[in-house]
């Protein structure tokens, strides 16, 4: 591949992710819950399923069975991006907390050549301080690894690769089980990555509340802060049980303006999600996600 071709593929990949390179773009907006995604990423204070530890891992002490799933990421809308992510939820015996195993990629290709590939494994572990009938707090982490490896030019050979770790941490608390409040910080340790020239890891500091005033129906709202960024963005949404095995969600963000919208299926231990996440100025996501429960 040229030169030119390769200059020409990373300017349309900043453009499509909108971001601000020097404060973000690698290992960054890219989430794996479908019904996260429908209610606006709100899900700092409602994490307590398979996909807890990529929005606050101290909703990992909720689950208390075995959990597997996974998920398609469609950004924009376009051919060029490939993103999966995977995870598996396994609690500990006594009152050791639950863990999870998470695994996501994400890749950009051209003309059957892959330009760009980040992979993500993390180990997380979410753990009660305190639990009573009336409230609880817990604790999570997550211990990261990122590889990022950027493919082959006829002109210049292997582009090169580079590994880095990242620590989140997160603090989940209820009271009387319809009012939760969730605090995450992503890398903590604030990573770098790059072989020559570094380049920083988002860091982020998400505070939620979530309230759930009928049995049922459930409303979500995050205050969103990358650090280094000018704005906070706000996350909001809710979720309707209609049917006892079908869920209607809706949500909304700021800076940029999104709307959202998805539904959730369970027929037995399955649950399938699927989420809408529309764009002012690209075209509009989709995501799908199945998680099976044991």
């Amino acid at each position: 591949m040229s030169r030119e071709n390769i200059y020409r593929l990373f300017l349309l990949f900043s453009m499509l992710c909108g971001l601000n390179i020097s404060q973000a773009g690698l290992f960054d907006d890219r989430y794996p819950s479908a019904r996260a995604t429908a209610m606006g990423g709100s899900a700092v204070a409602v994490s307590n399923d398979v996909w807890a530890a990529y929005y606050n891992p101290a909703g990992l002490a909720q689950i208390n069975q075995i959990e597997v799933g996974t998920s398609y990421l469609r950004l924009f809308n376009v051919s060029f991006f490939s993103n999966f992510f995977g995870s598996a939820v396994y609690p500990l015996p006594q009152r050791f907390g639950t863990a999870s195993l998470s695994f996501q990629y994400f890749g950009v290709n051209y003309k059957d050549e892959n330009i760009s590939g980040e992979y993500t494994i993390s180990f997380s572990h979410g753990v009660y301080l305190l639990k009573d009938i009336h409230s609880s707090l817990a604790l999570g982490y997550s211990l990261k690894a990122y590889h990022w490896t950027l493919g082959e030019s006829l002109e210049w050979g292997d582009l090169g690769h580079s590994t880095t770790f990242g620590v989140d941490v997160g603090l989940l608390a209820s009271v009387y089980t319809r009012t939760y409040l969730g605090v995450y910080f992503l890398n903590l340790n604030n990573p770098q990555i790059g072989a020559y020239t570094q380049h920083d890891l988002p860091q982020r500091v998400v505070v939620g509340l979530s309230y759930q005033p009928y049995d049922g129906v459930t409303t979500s709202l995050d205050f969103n802060r990358l650090i280094g960024a000018e704005d906070m963005q706000l996350w909001g949404g809710a979720e309707f049980q209609v049917l006892s095995n079908l869920d209607l969600r809706f949500g909304a963000t700021t800076n940029p303006n999104r709307f959202s919208a998805g539904l959730g299926i369970q027929v037995a231990q399955f649950v399938l999600d699927y989420a809408l996440l529309t764009h002012t100025e690209l075209g509009e996501t989709h995501q799908i996600g199945l998680m099976i429960k044991f």
